[in-house]
């Protein structure tokens, strides 16, 4: 009887750091797109994308800890642990990406320089061989 209650409480213990976890996930997802600009469709996909593997790691835990019994406890220690992040260390994760966030941009801008001028110049090489071969084609 002992043992069966100690799994409970193991599974608990390890859905509350799940639910930890996941949100921790959701705020990197959140910081990403503070840092990018993005269409309405890319953050519908990136959200499919999270909940997709939020789905998975559950299935996963719940299969692994318990051969995939559903239980109340369980998705109630997920909740617990996702209010919790969500109300202490979420707060304070975002706010200091927050006052990062523009550093970070520009950091990546002058880091990108060197590549769009790679870019520019292996474009127009490129358009330059294409006008080449279209040119050796009419000739033909």
């Amino acid at each position: 009887m002992a043992d069966l209650i100690y799994e409970e409480t193991e599974l608990f213990v390890v859905c509350l750091l799940l639910g930890m976890l996941l949100a921790f996930v959701y705020d990197g997802v959140r910081i990403f797109r503070m840092m990018f600009r993005h269409k309405e469709i890319v953050v519908d996909i990136e959200d499919l994308v999270f909940w997709m593997f939020t789905a998975w790691m559950v299935f996963r835990t719940l299969f692994y800890y318990n051969r995939g019994a559903l239980r109340g406890y369980a998705f109630f220690g997920m909740f617990l642990g996702v209010l919790f992040y969500t109300l202490t260390l979420s707060r304070l994760i975002l706010f200091i990406a927050g006052k990062w966030v523009p550093y970070w941009r520009k950091a990546l801008t002058v880091g990108m320089k060197p590549f769009r001028s790679l870019k520019k110049s292996v474009i127009k090489a490129l358009k330059k061989a294409l006008e080449e071969v279209k040119i050796a084609v009419k000739s033909r």
